[in-house]
């Protein structure tokens, strides 16, 4: 029990350097990049990635769980694991070479995309990240250093590069660009130690094979994809009915909001394969107050120097942006608790099918709110804000409801 512990306390460490460094890079840059190409171009390439983002959900499909769960369950079979390995890669690139072609198609058939065409077309190889970087395995296998090695290394190079290239306004395309140079990059290298330092094969798979672990994967595509719906739609919402300059203003929140989330996401992620394993729901209930109280710490920290950071990184004429964050955040406080209710519960305890009507009814009921701001014509930047905090409100509910009514809500 001690030796899995350190285990999962190593694989956390890991984590928490790695979490902060992804989020706190882009923050590194945000300032540079509003004064260097401008609000209303940085939140086209802002909203180009949000675009994206919905692709690479796509083509991870879920298998970031159930590959992490299936390996997880099989490190002591080699053989099993080549297997899924192999099944996740095949199934993640068949997936990839369709979103190609329909992101395509869509960007050359309306003329939303043409202004800014190359942009939206360099920003689709952001999902060679998704295709080729195996944090699944990582995750499943306990070895996260692999993973924060090569990550802090490529952000590294990306912000460097930002400051070299990136010197004036027309040079915004370069985002995208670099970003995926990146994402490229540390794919071969992750793909590299798989195959040579872990020594897993990638081996033919027959086709029952790769249709089981598909169908695998299908529930919890539909969950992430209906999380996903709720919690990165917003950009697209304030794009489309504020402005590109309102998505730059959002998108620092949402920065802000994240940063507050990174202790809730790392714990979720390094006791997974434990809860997998065990399925302790008096353990879990611990893990989700130490959690909670996180969210609740680092929310108060956030709301208090919200003046502050918006002077760092905006400037003072955009004071109103301060209750935007801090509205924002709140959802942070909630969405601990979701975590540890929903993916790191209702998952490892076998009730993925459940988990994943509850997120297709969480996300028409953000979809029913956002269709009566739009009729009331009450669309701003706070209540934009708000509906995602009522959103995780109501998934709150759902999630407590549903894990109390199977008896792993509490011990029995």
């Amino acid at each position: 029990m001690l030796g899995n512990n350190r285990t999962v306390a190593v694989n956390f460490s890991w984590l928490v350097a790695l979490e902060f460094f992804v989020l706190l890079s882009p923050l590194v840059t945000y300032p540079y990049l509003i004064r260097t190409v401008g609000m209303e171009l940085y939140g086209t390439v802002v909203f180009a990635q949000v675009i994206v983002t919905y692709v690479s959900l796509v083509v991870n499909f879920g298998f970031n769980l159930t590959g992490a769960k299936e390996i997880a369950s099989n490190l002591a079979n080699p053989d099993k694991i080549s297997e899924i390995v192999s099944s996740v890669f095949i199934n993640k690139f068949a997936i990839w070479l369709v979103c190609f072609f329909v992101y395509l198609l869509m960007i050359s058939s309306f003329s939303f995309f043409s202004e800014h065409y190359a942009l939206y077309f360099f920003s689709f190889f952001l999902t060679l990240n998704e295709l080729l970087f195996p944090i699944w395995f990582y995750q499943g296998i306990e070895k996260m250093k692999y993973v924060t090695c090569v990550n802090v290394a490529i952000r590294l190079f990306f912000i460097g590069a930002i400051f070299i290239f990136v010197r004036q306004e027309t040079d915004y395309i370069y985002v995208p660009v670099l970003n995926s140079a990146g994402a490229v990059l540390a794919g071969i290298v992750s793909l590299y130690i798989l195959l040579r330092v872990e020594k897993v094969k990638l081996i033919a798979v027959s086709k029952e094979r790769l249709n089981f672990y598909f169908k695998e994967a299908l529930p919890l595509f539909v969950s992430s994809l209906s999380i996903r719906i709720y919690q990165n739609a917003n950009k697209i919402v304030v794009g489309s009915f504020l402005g590109m300059s309102e998505v730059a203003i959002f998108d620092l929140g949402e920065k802000l909001v994240s940063l507050i989330k990174i202790p809730v996401s790392l714990i979720a992620q390094a006791v997974f394969p434990k809860i997998s394993r065990e399925r302790s729901v008096g353990y879990l209930n611990k893990v989700m107050m130490v959690a909670l109280g996180l969210s609740v710490f680092g929310y108060l920290a956030m709301a208090l120097g919200a003046s502050f950071i918006i002077h760092i990184f905006l400037d003072d004429t955009m004071q109103d942006s301060v209750w935007v964050i801090r509205i924002l955040g709140l959802s942070a406080i909630f969405s601990s608790l979701n975590f540890f209710l929903g993916s790191n519960r209702l998952i490892p305890f076998g009730y993925k099918n459940l988990y994943m009507k509850i997120m297709l009814g969480n996300s028409m009921f953000y979809l029913c709110l956002v269709l009566f701001m739009i009729t009331l014509g009450i669309m701003n930047l706070y209540t934009i804000s708000s509906l995602l905090v009522i959103v995780e409100i109501f998934n709150l509910v759902l999630l407590s409801f549903s894990c109390n009514r199977n008896k792993i809500l509490f011990n029995k």
